[in-house]
């Protein structure tokens, strides 16, 4: 049990020992850090894949032999996940 004292305007005070503000500041940062990265993207859709995670492109690239650039697989914009992040 917490002791409870009266503090000198008359409000109650709660002393909470310091592991027990350390655990809970260790936790905030945890959960703040920690749960974004679990849940899924809620922003607009990748306008690269049309929301699809993949892409297969080619577009005029003189510098390469052959004179075409190729892309295909995975979208480097959304990194295949098909929504972009916030």
């Amino acid at each position: 049990m917490l002791p409870i004292l009266v503090g000198e305007h008359g409000v109650f005070e709660v002393l909470v020992p310091l592991e027990i503000w350390l655990v809970f500041s260790v936790l905030v940062v945890v959960a703040v850090v920690v749960v974004p990265r679990l849940l899924p993207p809620t922003g607009p859709s990748c306008t690269r894949c049309s929301g699809s995670g993949s892409v297969s492109e080619r577009w005029p690239d003189p510098t390469k032999p052959g004179g075409w650039h190729e892309l295909n697989g995975i979208c480097p914009k959304c990194d295949g996940k098909g929504r972009l992040r916030r």
